[in-house]
């Protein structure tokens, strides 16, 4: 994640093209939101669990990376001519995944409208859809957040082979009430692509970046040490 936001500043300063990246994580990594509290980690069960613990860039809740593919774009605001605000770029960003989930075989869909969350604090990311995120059968399965600066963005996000409730619900520091209630929100609205059929992670790579190429009209080029640019 270092080095997303170093490509959204190269891409910036204009000293970077636009950059499509998709990667996994060794050990599993718990992510916080740019905002959130590091008191919310129980760093004991991290280290119990062999966890690590990481901050994003970008805003948005705890995701627990592990058992899933996260992908990462950046690129001048520019590039998205008249949808630049937060809303409809996050539309058009969203229209391109669930292209390329569905060319990968995975009856996905965007959230259609907005999801008013205000009366409710979970720490967990993948509990209930925000507008134009990703759902597979009702359930979120991506979740994403972005950060902009010096008139660029990046987007970056995680998407679920399979629902990791337990797993996450242990690494936060609840009380038993709160710990209950996100797990039962959790199991009610997390879903996972292994639900369809089971994930050949290259693949998945392989027709997300086409739906995103399709979607901006440019090729994308594969560079080594695996990071992907557009043009």
């Amino acid at each position: 994640m270092a080095l997303d936001e170093e490509l959204l500043d190269a891409v910036a300063a204009g000293t970077s093209p636009p950059t499509l990246r998709f990667y996994g994580w060794s050990p599993p990594c718990l992510s916080l939101g740019y905002f959130q509290p590091a008191d919310l980690v129980d760093l004991e069960a991290c280290g119990r669990f062999h966890v690590d613990v990481v901050r994003r860039p970008t805003g948005g809740r705890a995701i627990l990376h592990d058992r899933e593919l996260t992908y990462s774009l950046s690129l001048p605001l520019a590039a998205l001519g008249e949808e630049q605000a937060v809303v409809p770029s996050y539309r058009r960003l969203s229209l391109a995944l669930v292209a390329g989930l569905r060319q990968a075989g995975y009856p996905v869909q965007a959230q259609p409208q907005a999801v008013d969350h205000r009366r409710e604090s979970s720490p967990a990311c993948f509990d209930r859809p925000a507008q134009h995120e990703v759902l597979l059968g009702g359930r979120k399965v991506v979740g994403s957040a972005q950060v902009r600066r010096g008139g660029a963005l990046l987007q970056h996000g995680s998407i679920l082979f399979t629902p990791q409730v337990e797993e996450t619900v242990r690494l936060l520091r609840l009380t038993a009430p709160q710990r209950e209630e996100l797990r039962a929100t959790m199991a009610a609205g997390v879903g996972g692509l292994e639900s369809v059929h089971p994930v050949d992670p290259a693949e998945l790579v392989a027709a997300i970046a086409q739906a995103i190429g399709q979607e901006f009209a440019v090729r994308i080029l594969p560079l080594a040490g695996k990071t992907t640019r557009t043009r």
